[in-house]
């Protein structure tokens, strides 16, 4: 993948039109049931990456360890929906794939990071087992919530969060002129607004979208 993660936040971090248009807490990617972020980079080659941070709640209506079958299921039929090429859509006339879905974050087994590859046409979304929930982990200034026989003490505070990433190859890169989040929406019902926010090494755009007005227009 030509386009990562650092080159993701590198774009952000040069663009001055979206930095004049950031404040504090959208930089900071604020923790509140309803919103999330959403950062989309492009280079002239063709690649898109899609980075969604968003609390679990959002995702899963909870944020704490998943512990019934019927909770560890929502959490498998999210990431399955989140891996589907329905969540993003960009303009057809740049002729855009989606060749790989990432995910990871959220309540410890949630936490496990799901891998989604198109190209290669796999069918299931693979879990990394390796992801573990230390309760020795807590600092000392947890001590005064009470009983630390709650075992997600701090997911139970709405601090867990999940980031799925969506790449993209585009044909026609020149020809992007929107990015649709209907699909993400319709899924996900949770989702109050979605702070946007696009870069190309040209064009640079942000804006709040909502289930009413979920559609970045580029141009």
């Amino acid at each position: 993948m030509r386009l990562g993660i650092v080159c993701l936040t590198a774009c952000f971090l040069s663009s001055p039109a979206l930095a004049q248009n950031a404040d504090p807490m959208r930089q900071l990617g604020a923790h509140v049931h309803g919103a999330a972020q959403l950062a989309v980079a492009a280079d002239p080659e063709g690649a898109v990456l899609a980075e969604l941070t968003t609390p679990a709640f959002n995702l899963y209506v909870f944020e704490h360890t998943p512990e019934t079958p019927e909770e560890r299921a929502v959490v498998a039929q999210a990431a399955r929906t989140l891996a589907s090429s329905s969540m993003i859509a960009l303009s057809s006339a740049a002729q855009c794939t989606l060749t790989q879905t990432q995910m990871g974050g959220g309540p410890a087994d949630a936490s496990s990071e799901h891998h989604h590859d198109h190209e290669a046409e796999h069918e299931h979304m693979h879990e990394d087992a390796s992801a573990h929930h230390d309760q020795n982990d807590h600092h000392d200034h947890h001590d005064d919530h009470g009983d630390h026989g709650d075992h997600d003490d701090h997911a139970g505070h709405g601090h867990a969060d999940v980031v799925v990433s969506w790449t993209f190859e585009c044909a026609r890169p020149e020809r992007l002129s929107d990015i649709d989040l209907s699909g993400l929406f319709e899924a996900f019902n949770q989702f109050e607004t979605l702070e946007v926010q696009y870069f190309d090494g040209a064009r640079a755009a942000a804006q709040d979208l909502s289930p009413a007005r979920p559609v970045l227009r580029l141009d």
